[in-house]
């Protein structure tokens, strides 16, 4: 609208603030600022402490994962106890390792393919599971 670039006091009296806000504003666009840098005036908090960490996880998403460990375990117990091994050992649950359906076919004394049916059995019983949560007691 000027035919130039605003100057701090234009900026200012528009946005009605400071020159020195606006000079602060253009300065932070332009300039990286360390994340120990103060942030306002008190000099207790720096912009460090209001960055959130993204590698770690939310209070609500702890609780999300904690809550679907709790119904992996519970869908877990209901089945019998050689399909529950293969799902734990198949899939590194409960801190076992992941193994392959060879080697759990090892363990077991069947076949790869045994196995691969025992693993799509249990898959079946814990959907039905889900699908019918009330008949077995899995929802309040």
């Amino acid at each position: 609208m000027l035919g130039r670039e605003a100057t701090d006091e234009e900026l200012a009296d528009e946005l009605e603030t400071t020159p020195r806000r606006i000079g602060r504003l253009r300065d932070a666009a332009i300039r990286p600022s360390s994340l120990d840098a103060p942030v306002g005036d008190d000099n207790d908090a720096t912009i460090g402490d209001l960055v959130g960490d993204e590698r770690v996880a939310s209070p609500l998403e702890q609780l999300r994962a904690n809550l679907d460990h709790q119904l992996v375990r519970e869908l877990l117990s209901r089945l019998p106890a050689r399909e529950m091994e293969i799902l734990r050992s198949r899939f590194g649950l409960d801190g076992a390792d992941e193994e392959t359906l060879e080697e759990i076919g090892a363990r077991f004394k069947l076949t790869r393919e045994r196995i691969r049916q025992l693993q799509n059995e249990a898959f079946d019983k814990l959907r039905a599971l889900l699908e019918n949560p009330r008949d077995v007691g899995l929802e309040a």
